[in-house]
């Protein structure tokens, strides 16, 4: 069992916060009083063993839904209008849509070889899958549910994540510690840039600035420049680094530490550490909604739900393995 890498916590009081709260708070509250085909209030859990997706209630935190999918679900992605939930299955080349009114599979797309990750453009008219065997990105016209383009990546292409503004989708290449950059207008790929040992997980901060890429091996949170493609500094999060979200317009990073069962809260600004909290065993995805971090355990079976106002942890019991968790995508 290798050493768990420990971090200091902030005392308690949480003054760290206090300010990002005061700002943010009225913007979170904004959500529950969004009418019904605005908002989607659930979390959607790819639970890869069980072949199926929980589907939790982000008002109650109960499971309201499960719905069987393809083969081994591994990501999950919520369309920016919540109407339509898209779940990449590892184990059969596909991609499952689900409609999110009434919880059912509407069709299932054949895609590249061991899909692992999908992401949705913020106008919701393209849909973009990881397919870690075949080394490709298939790029998926969601009015008619077909493949319109193959975009080669780098080797093993595990995660995704897309820019704000929709011009550029980046793939963590986990086979060759590398993040391939396309151009979303040509569907090609325009750079390719050297990171971590076995880049896991990214995310795009609001301002299309900056790109941030969890290290597994090595612990550490790759910070790329979107105008160079290239990395400008690194900071450390804690062992087995391996999915990363953004909250509060940017303001805080979390960071899924599978190693460590834990998750670190981190300031991009300046690259601290501010507290480190304690979630299920294997904690491997993240996705934010109304201010709760939702923690997907993989070997737990569970999913954490972090309220950063109060440092409360409650646990929701989904199916076998949850490797993903997505919500209705944040309008910056």
């Amino acid at each position: 069992m290798t050493d768990q890498l420990k971090f200091k916590t902030r005392p308690a009081g949480r003054s760290w916060f206090a300010g990002v709260a005061r700002c943010t708070l009225p913007l979170l509250m904004a959500c529950v009083t969004l009418p019904a085909f605005a908002h989607n209030n659930n979390a959607y859990v790819a639970n890869y063993n069980d072949n199926t997706v929980s589907v939790i209630n982000t008002v109650a935190n109960k499971v309201a839904a499960t719905i069987p999918v393809g083969s081994a679900p591994a990501g999950v992605a919520v369309s920016p209008n919540g109407a339509s939930v898209y779940v990449a299955n590892f184990g059969n080349n596909t991609v499952s849509v689900i409609n999110a009114a009434s919880n059912a599979v509407t069709a299932t797309i054949p895609v590249g070889g061991a899909p692992s990750a999908v992401t949705v453009s913020p106008d919701g008219a393209h849909l973009y899958v990881a397919n870690s065997n075949s080394n490709t990105v298939s790029v998926i016209d969601t009015a008619s549910n077909t493949v319109t383009a193959t975009v080669a990546a780098g080797q093993q292409p595990y995660s995704l994540a897309i820019s704000p503004n929709g011009t550029h989708v980046y793939v963590g290449d986990i086979g060759s510690d590398s993040v391939s950059v396309i151009d979303t207008a040509s569907n090609a790929v325009t750079a390719t840039v050297s990171v971590g040992d076995v880049p896991f997980s990214l995310a795009v901060s609001p301002d299309n600035a900056r790109v941030y890429v969890a290290d597994f091996n090595s612990g550490k949170v790759s910070v790329i420049s979107t105008s160079t493609n290239t990395v400008t500094s690194t900071m450390t999060a804690g062992s087995g680094a391996n999915a990363i979200a953004l909250q509060f317009f940017g303001a805080l990073m979390y960071v899924a530490n599978y190693n460590a069962n834990t998750v670190s809260v981190i300031t991009p600004y300046n690259g601290d550490v501010v507290e480190t909290i304690t979630v299920g065993a294997a904690p491997d995805a993240l996705a934010v909604a109304c201010g709760n971090v939702y923690v997907a355990n993989s070997n737990s079976n569970t999913v954490s739900v972090i309220n950063p106002f109060n440092g409360s942890v409650a646990t929701v019991n989904v199916g076998n393995a949850p490797v993903a968790v997505a919500t209705q995508p944040v309008n910056w």
